[in-house]
C-alpha cells in the first residue's frame, strides 16, 4: 500500500475509534451499550475491514471479534460485562495505532471466552 494510502486509513480508523469512544461516553452500564450496539457495530465494522490493509491484522482481528459480539446483541442476546469490554477494548484499540508491536491476545481471548459462552 501507498504511504499516502495507510496515512488517510490510519486517520479513518483513528477518526473511528474517536466515534466509538463518544458513543460510549453516552453509555453507563450495559444496558446503554445494547442500545447502541447498531452505533458501535458500524465502527467496529469498518475497522474490521481497514486495519489489515495497513498492517494492524490484530485490531482487525480484535474489530471482527467486537463485530460478532455486537451483531449478537443487535439480534437480541444479552452478554455480560459488554460495558466492561468495550472500555477495555478501545483503550487496547488506540494503543495499538500508537505502538506497533501492542499484544492484544489477551483481550482477544476474553472476547472469544465470552463469545463461547454464548453460543
Amino acid at each position: 500500500m501507498s504511504d499516502e494510502f495507510i496515512t488517510i486509513a490510519t486517520k479513518e480508523i483513528n477518526d473511528e475509534i474517536t466515534d466509538l469512544e463518544n458513543i460510549l461516553n453516552f453509555c453507563a452500564n450495559n444496558d446503554d451499550v445494547y442500545q447502541n450496539a447498531k452505533k458501535f457495530q458500524k465502527h467496529t465494522h469498518k475497522i474490521k475491514g481497514l486495519a489489515p490493509m495497513i498492517g494492524k491484522e490484530e485490531l482487525g482481528g480484535l474489530s471482527s471479534l467486537l463485530d460478532i459480539m455486537l451483531k449478537k446483541m443487535i439480534e437480541g442476546e444479552k452478554i455480560e460485562e459488554i460495558f466492561d469490554i468495550f472500555t477495555e477494548s478501545l483503550h487496547h484499540m488506540k494503543n495499538t495505532i500508537k505502538e506497533p508491536n501492542c499484544d492484544l491476545s489477551q483481550i482477544n481471548n476474553k472476547i472469544k471466552q465470552l463469545l463461547s459462552d454464548h453460543q
